[in-house]
């Protein structure tokens, strides 16, 4: 059964630690600011402020889930095995695109989600230079400002547009052959270095699939979540439900069936794509 969710308090928790850790400081920072956790994986004061901050509001809202932040794992102070456990848990990335960020680009998001038993109950995506949240629930659909949100699969395939990351798929011909010279037959690749803006875009139908090397937790849980509940089709690259516990397999967001054993078979393997694990 679902937890007592008080969403306007979790949204209004996020708008305004974005609003006051995140958009003060866009292009301000200073080189000790910004950091490197590894190759071209940036941090920043900034990612670490809001974190600590919107944890302890989020612990406030619910005193029985723990809080599993993107910087506490990377400092290794908490493991995403954990969302495996029965208790709950927020699952908080406090500046998803963070590379944008630190070069002064403002598109960033800040995604929070709550998983108890690796099932995704609850998910937000907060747009904070574009004064926008969204937020999902288990069985209880996608919504922005009121407004129930759907995936779109436009009628012109030529019109769909996505998001592709990984060399492993990148580098098969049948990516080369389908995109290698710009807009073809299933559209365009784009990617904006913020998974965040991707999922928002899908369930706003204004982007229509993604392809993904590794599913974290922070990332993709609260985008898997609202694309399941927006009637797309979320499916790890082996056609199982996505685990928030397992970010080593793959995923493949779609419009419909259709479209995603399309695109298993351009980005991931050759015969029958595998059967869809049932939600």
């Amino acid at each position: 059964m679902n937890p007592d969710i008080d969403f306007s308090a979790v949204c209004r928790a996020i708008e305004e630690v974005a609003n006051a850790e995140i958009k003060p400081k866009l292009g301000v920072l200073s080189r000790s600011e910004i950091s490197e956790k590894s190759a071209g994986d940036f941090v920043t004061s900034a990612d670490l402020a809001v974190e600590r901050q919107l944890g302890e509001r989020l612990r406030d809202i619910m005193p029985s889930a723990d809080i599993l932040g993107e910087e506490a794992v990377a400092e290794g102070r908490a493991s995403v095995a954990s969302l495996r456990d029965d208790r709950l848990h927020w699952v908080i990335d406090p500046i998803d695109g963070t590379g944008n960020f630190a070069t002064g680009y403002p598109l960033v998001a800040v995604i929070v989600s709550l998983i108890q038993a690796d099932e995704i109950l609850a998910g937000w995506i907060h747009d904070p230079f574009g004064n926008r949240t969204l937020e999902a629930s288990l069985g209880g659909g996608a919504w922005m400002s009121g407004r129930r949100l759907s995936c779109h699969r436009p009628d012109d395939l030529r019109l769909m547009n996505g998001s592709v990351y990984g060399r492993r798929f990148r580098d098969r011909p049948l990516f080369q052959d389908t995109w290698g010279r710009g807009r073809a037959k299933l559209g365009a690749i784009w990617n904006a270095r913020c998974v965040g803006h991707e999922h928002l875009a899908r369930v706003s139908g204004l982007a229509h699939f993604g392809c993904y090397s590794r599913l974290l937790p922070w990332d993709h849980a609260a985008g898997f979540l609202m694309h399941r509940e927006a009637g797309g089709i979320a499916r790890r690259i082996d056609g199982s439900c996505y685990r928030p516990s397992d970010p080593s397999i793959g995923g493949l967001l779609a419009p419909d069936r259709e479209i995603w054993r399309e695109l298993w078979n351009i980005l991931v393997g050759d015969g029958e794509p595998p059967e869809l694990e049932a939600d």
